[in-house]
């Protein structure tokens, strides 16, 4: 039987990651944000890395002879078809693939939650998975935003506003449904009405419901 995930989605200073931590502690399961996947996929690109060193000397020491033998033609020939391949690759595109990689492979491992990373796009079809979107109101969110970060009600809508327009853009890029951002997911909870305990007690029995 495949493990269960549970994706979590949410507005900017809605709590979502504190939630997410409350509700990993009740079930038991790791919580996966940006810097886990961020970190494990650093260290799935470490042999690559070694690969693609070796591979460069190789290519020096190629160029190298051309040079010599041809008066460097090849290694402008060469350049310049490196540019044009440099323009057609998506680092971005390939950066989301990775990640996505890294991120199925730590549902394999075991139940668990994952924060964000358009997960909910990642596990569309999964057959256990539950996925949760965590939502405030606009002034429940600067106020978080003030306490969180200790600052002014001014510079904390101003980070808001980044924030939510660099999510909406990230999101655009990669999921299926950019134009709605609560699209596909099972649950809708107002942090702000509910708080983040009782938010999270609600997650965990919805979980335990469906997957225990």
């Amino acid at each position: 039987m495949d493990n269960y995930v549970i994706t979590i989605s949410r507005r900017f200073a809605s709590k979502g990651h504190e939630i997410a931590g409350l509700t990993g502690r009740i079930l038991g399961i790791p919580v996966y944000d940006r810097s886990a996947v961020e970190a494990r996929t650093m260290m799935s690109l470490q042999p690559d890395v070694q690969t693609v060193s070796k591979s460069e000397k190789a290519d020096a020491g190629s160029r190298d002879r051309h040079r010599n033998e041809n008066g460097g033609k090849s290694l402008i020939m060469g350049l310049l078809r490196r540019e044009v391949r440099d323009e057609i690759r998506d680092e971005a595109q390939l950066e989301f693939e990775r990640q996505s990689e890294v991120i199925r492979s730590l549902a394999a491992e075991g139940p668990c939650i994952v924060l964000g990373r358009c997960a909910d796009q990642i596990f569309q079809d999964h057959p256990r998975a539950l996925h949760v979107f965590i939502f405030a109101s606009e002034e429940v969110r600067i106020r978080n935003t003030m306490d969180m970060l200790h600052t002014d009600e001014d510079a904390a809508r101003t980070l808001m506003k980044n924030e939510d327009r660099a999510r909406e853009a990230y999101r655009r890029r990669f999921s299926t449904h950019p134009d709605d951002e609560v699209a596909g997911h099972h649950i809708l909870i107002d942090s702000g009405k509910l708080g983040a305990a009782k938010t999270a007690d609600i997650l965990a029995q919805a979980a335990k419901y469906l997957f225990l």
